[in-house]
């Protein structure tokens, strides 16, 4: 049975750490596209040299770009996507990273990105965040997420297209946060429920969706997720027993149940990293994963993702792939919200 309270909602992991020279946002040089030692500025074939298996059907772009934002938003309601779930890295102010350094740029493109998907979002589009990191400075890392979190419901959260549950602006915790906070201490669950009682009582409702299949975070999380399913199939772990287990626990509190789906995997161009491989299977592999996802009648479906071109496991459009994974995106989206088995 569905919890109740929740709205069906597919959203997508969205990637803002692009940039080229020619750019129109906050980054004026190549960022991300050069990762690992490529050189875009090598044209061959008329591709520009990228860490990336797949390339952009519409070329190389900028994250920040007012048009590459009203583009991406253009393509996602075409395949009846609610909103992104921007990756980010903090506030540009807080980091130490020196501002040649390309870790400062991410963070700049991250957040500045997150401003101009709010702005430009149009009614019924959602944006939330993607915490990625909460272990930098001198503070604890339980202080970096009150401080962060803060900050975030103060500067993004009462922002009409953040993404909210009832009146409280979801948060989308990404695992190694949840690592972070765990190695910091003895007892993460009691932590997690002492920052959450702290946020409270300064004012902050926050409805926090944590990046784990561990059930015993229904305690202190509204929902949970997992980042990428490829985690479990490729180790051959039975990701459907994992649902069911946690989706129970969830609906038993009644708390909000996502299950993710992912076109495929392969981060081979990646230098230095061992290759992981979940071959796409011309669409088939998404179509399973959907079909994994619905059996357990999430409440919201996660998409891996909309561009994060260096794993491969992007559906925005590709010169290998065409339009086909907005066209299935959208199959599968009608099918989940008009209940279809």
């Amino acid at each position: 049975m569905q919890s109740l309270g929740f709205d069906k909602k597919v959203l997508a992991f969205y990637y803002a750490w692009y940039g080229t020279p020619w750019g129109t946002g906050v980054v004026h040089e190549w960022l991300g596209w050069n990762s690992a030692g490529y050189d875009p500025e090598k044209v061959v074939r008329g591709r520009r040299e990228t860490a990336t298996p797949s390339y952009p059907l519409d070329g190389l772009y900028d994250s920040s770009s007012e048009y590459t934002i009203r583009r991406h938003i253009y393509q996602a309601r075409q395949a009846l996507i609610d909103g992104f779930i921007v990756s980010w890295w903090g506030f540009p102010d807080k980091v130490e990273f020196p501002r040649e350094d390309m870790r400062y740029k991410v963070v700049l493109s991250s957040d500045a990105t997150l401003h101009k998907l709010l702005e430009l979002a149009p009614e019924g589009f959602s944006v939330t965040l993607y915490y990625e990191n909460a272990k930098y400075g001198r503070a604890s890392v339980s202080e970096n997420i009150i401080d962060d979190f803060m900050r975030i419901l103060e500067r993004y959260g009462r922002h009409p297209k953040w993404l909210k549950v009832g009146d409280r602006p979801v948060i989308v915790v990404y695992g190694r946060v949840i690592d972070q906070l765990k190695e910091s201490c003895t007892d993460d669950i009691e932590e997690w429920r002492r920052i959450r009682k702290y946020l409270k009582e300064e004012g902050y409702e926050v409805f926090i969706i944590g990046d784990s299949l561990d059930p015993r975070y229904a305690e202190v999380m509204d929902g949970l997720h997992t980042y990428n399913p490829i985690g479990f199939t490729t180790k051959g772990i039975d990701l459907s027993s994992l649902y069911e287990r946690v989706s129970k626990e969830l609906r038993k509190r009644g708390k909000l149940f996502v299950a993710t789906v992912t076109p495929g995997f392969d981060n081979y161009l990646i230098k230095g990293i061992g290759r992981l491989l979940e071959p796409r299977q011309d669409g088939r592999y998404y179509i399973d994963s959907w079909n994994t996802a619905l059996k357990h009648d999430p409440d919201w479906i996660f998409i891996t993702s909309w561009n994060e071109w260096y794993e491969n496991s992007q559906i925005e459009p590709s010169v290998e792939y065409g339009t086909m994974y907005l066209f299935l995106t959208k199959q599968q989206v009608m099918r989940f919200k008009s209940n279809m088995e």
